[in-house]
């Protein structure tokens, strides 16, 4: 999904909660996140999101119907993501649509996710974020992810990922 195409989507499921007379809030992460708020990539799969309880029912319900009227997967907005977040996360406001606010987290917490879930495909992500926030050294960068990340969750894996993202390459 292109941000153009998400943004589209994520307004009609604001249409579709205002017609209940509902406002759903959701968190925006991920590689939406990343297509949306920083613009590094062209598209991403799926809006991985955190959505509020209180509503959280009727924002699937309503992803569901705007799933169907542009043939997307029912999945295309998913909060399977909750359980990566390792603390409350500190979060903006992105857009307010008719029936849903969408905030984001900040590109610090952002940082911090990618380096815990350390997988091939978010290094590219990681670099991005580091540039966007200025990071001049590992340590520095560690700094963010353990103001974000409970210290017991921290592993020797996430630290050589990010001292690998400040390595000189030999020419």
């Amino acid at each position: 999904m292109q941000s153009i195409e998400i943004e589209e989507c994520l307004r009609e499921v604001g249409a579709e909660l205002a017609v209940r007379g509902l406002v759903g809030e959701i968190v925006v992460v991920g590689g939406a996140y990343m297509t949306l708020v920083l613009r590094s990539r062209e598209a991403t799969a799926d809006v991985d999101a955190y959505l509020a309880p209180e509503h959280a029912t009727a924002i699937r319900e309503a992803a569901r119907v705007v799933a169907a009227r542009h043939d997307l997967p029912d999945d295309w907005l998913n909060d399977a993501v909750k359980g990566f977040f390792a603390s409350s996360p500190e979060v903006v406001l992105w857009a307010e649509y008719p029936g849903l606010r969408v905030q984001t987290v900040t590109a610090g917490y952002m940082l911090a996710m990618k380096a815990m879930a350390g997988r091939p495909q978010d290094i590219a992500d990681l670099r991005v974020l580091i540039q966007h926030l200025g990071i001049g050294s590992s340590a520095a960068a560690m700094e963010i992810v353990e103001r974000h990340v409970p210290r017991r969750l921290l592993t020797v894996r996430t630290q050589l990922l990010i001292d690998s993202l400040f390595e000189e390459v030999d020419p």
